[in-house]
């Protein structure tokens, strides 16, 4: 587990599959493939909100999941978040 700035945490799944919501009540915004994840959590660090993220384990029937990734963040900020990821994923790359 990796301790972020804001105290919000990047973590491995313990399973193939991710929950939909954490221990602490934090929701799904939405699952990321591994080439977003850079940009994403950047945008996320840079912003107010406090975020989880989490890693799907390696699925060999699933291999989409390999290196994906789910962010996770309160109820009350989650189509705040769900925008700024979208408009992250959308931003030319340099």
């Amino acid at each position: 587990m990796t301790n972020l700035d804001n105290d919000c945490r990047t973590t491995e799944s313990e399973s193939n599959e991710l929950p939909d919501t954490t221990e602490n009540g934090f929701i799904t915004v939405s699952d990321f493939f591994a080439y977003q994840h850079e940009s994403i959590e950047t945008a996320l660090k840079n912003s107010e909100f406090q975020y989880l993220i989490k890693f799907h384990l390696f699925d060999p029937d699933a291999l989409w999941k390999q290196g994906a990734f789910r962010v996770y963040v309160a109820p009350e900020h989650l189509e705040a978040v769900s925008n700024l990821c979208r408009a992250t994923e959308k931003a030319p790359v340099n």
